[in-house]
């Protein structure tokens, strides 16, 4: 039974790849890519202005927005000129639910939106604009400073979801729509 097993699955993984192959899949940033390695550099030219709330201000969320987004945007160097600008600022909603009898919240749900916006450097126009969205719930409890901390575990979460949502959603673009030298 066990050699049937591990014959089955070494003939799996010699023809995973051919499957993949088949269906169109190609990796994004990988050698064996469309674009080759090209897209990360592409990647790493990328200058992210400063995120703000919709009111124009810059928050804790902001700093944390910015740096995930630099993070996984560029995690090579910036060698080359800037070909791109990415613009975006964001909204926080706060909603209390799961009401106990003395009328209390226990629960609360953050729902964090960020709408963005890839400009070329060059021409000035926006080539692709875009949303992403992220939601946390975090019991609230008696204590202030325990509900003061999930809140802010909360929102660190909610910005590195939102921040791989904009540079997935990036890359899948560049890679689809941008000629790589």
């Amino acid at each position: 039974m066990q050699v049937r097993f591990k014959f089955t699955l070494k003939i799996m993984g010699l023809f995973l790849p051919i499957f993949l192959a088949a269906c169109g899949f190609k990796p994004m940033y990988g050698q064996n890519s469309a674009s080759g390695a090209g897209l990360a550099q592409i990647m790493a030219n990328i200058q992210v202005d400063q995120i703000r709330d919709l009111s124009g201000r810059q928050e804790r969320l902001s700093q944390l927005l910015q740096n995930n987004i630099e993070d996984r945007i560029s995690p090579l160097s910036k060698g080359g000129e800037i070909n791109y600008l990415l613009k975006a600022n964001y909204e926080v909603e706060e909603r209390g639910y799961g009401i106990r009898e003395n009328e209390s919240v226990t629960l609360q749900n953050l729902k964090l939106t960020v709408a963005f916006s890839l400009i070329d450097i060059k021409s000035d126009n926006s080539i692709m604009n875009g949303t992403a969205r992220a939601l946390v719930t975090y019991d609230l409890v008696q204590s202030d400073f325990s509900n003061k901390v999930a809140r802010e575990t909360s929102l660190s979460r909610l910005s590195e979801e939102a921040a791989n949502q904009v540079v997935t959603r990036i890359g899948t673009f560049l890679s689809n729509n941008q000629k790589v030298p």
